[in-house]
């Protein structure tokens, strides 16, 4: 390792076992400097998922680089993310140019999309705790679903998991709101802008049709009742 203050693949080293990563070039709109959500993105979160809010002020954005194990381990042009406790982890892709990291309106939407998923994972790790063997416990339940669904040759063997679905609701209910031209919609349009006062707005606006779609949803998983 070299001296302190060195640069070394883009993270400053500060000590000899500390590293201090480069700002994260996530959207400014979602992700503050410190790795918080923002107060926007929070409440579309909120209103997207019905994750409590104080799980979102807990939650926390990081780089994939920053866990000791680099974890999650996706192919760069897939991309995609982990939650361990109330630590979001994304793959180097969202923060790169050529990849979700170049501050478009497009970059926003695929960043909220996933944030969607993502903070559906908050509640579930709540659930079997934050400790070690909460956590220990956490990722055996995901690996047991994947793992049955393989053995069982199950399409969709990570996606079609109980826990994935349970955590997909906001996802689906941001997809299926937005429609077909996401871009165009004044919500992710006032969102990417930092136009708090229209983001409420929208959220107050469309609290109805997410409250039906949520129960839609509702509806369509039990339909189809995923066992593993």
């Amino acid at each position: 390792m070299r001296k302190k203050g060195k640069q070394i693949g883009g993270i400053r080293v500060s000590n000899w076992y500390k590293i201090a990563p480069d700002p994260m070039p996530a959207p400014a709109s979602l992700v503050q400097a410190d790795g918080r959500l923002s107060p926007s993105a929070r409440e579309v979160l909120h209103a997207m998922t019905g994750v409590p809010v104080p799980l979102l002020d807990g939650a926390r954005i990081r780089h994939a680089r920053d866990n000791w194990i680099r974890a999650p381990w996706y192919r760069y042009h897939r991309g995609g993310a982990i939650t361990m406790g109330r630590t979001i982890w994304f793959t180097r892709k969202w923060f790169e140019a050529g990849g979700y990291g170049d501050g478009s309106p497009l970059a926003t939407w695929n960043w909220l999309l996933h944030l969607a998923h993502e903070a559906g994972h908050l509640p579930q790790a709540e659930r079997f705790g934050l400790h070690l063997f909460g956590k220990a416990r956490y990722v055996l339940a995901f690996a047991a679903q994947y793992g049955t669904r393989a053995l069982l040759l199950r399409r969709a063997v990570h996606d079609g998991a109980p826990l994935e679905i349970e955590a997909d609701r906001g996802r689906w209910v941001l997809s299926q709101l937005m429609g077909r031209e996401p871009l165009a919609h004044r919500l992710v349009h006032a969102l990417h802008a930092g136009d708090a006062d229209t983001v409420h707005e929208q959220c107050h606006q469309l609290a109805p049709r997410i409250a039906d779609l949520s129960r839609r949803y509702t509806v369509l998983v039990q339909q189809r009742a995923p066992r593993y």
